[in-house]
């Protein structure tokens, strides 16, 4: 029971974080974002510079538990770089958002593999797709 309210607890903040990235990034709020962002990665356990500039198979080691890939984990980072994808899109920053396109599009693959995705979901790893092409 206590196990399970921490997840829900959790699951909540990670929600909470999410929904406060999105409001910053909509008023232009592109520095306050970023550090929201970089705290939220360090939250779940990986530095928001690591995650993106690690090539895939030196990152592959920090997305996986008992040598699985954590789809919960890639899924929530997923929506993070793709978040930072934005921002860096709005900042003119194309280098940036190239590299985190590249990166939010891997992590949604690894995150919903033999999975359906939401269509919120599946619309930001098309835009992400367009984006990389």
């Amino acid at each position: 029971m206590e196990q399970e309210d921490y997840l829900l607890r959790m699951i909540a903040s990670i929600g909470i974080a999410l929904s406060r990235i999105r409001r910053m990034l909509f008023e232009g709020k592109n520095a306050e974002a970023r550090q929201e962002i970089e705290h939220a990665a360090v939250t779940v356990g990986l530095d928001l510079n690591l995650l993106i500039g690690l090539d895939a198979r030196s990152l592959r080691p920090f997305l996986q538990t008992g040598g699985v890939f954590d789809q919960a984990k890639c899924a929530f980072f997923a929506e993070l770089v793709y978040l930072e994808w934005q921002r860096e899109v709005a900042a003119g920053s194309e280098h940036d958002a190239d590299r985190c396109a590249a990166r939010a599009s891997l992590l949604y693959s690894l995150a919903y593999e033999g999975l359906v995705m939401d269509e919120q979901t599946r619309q930001h790893a098309a835009e992400l797709d367009r984006a990389l092409s």
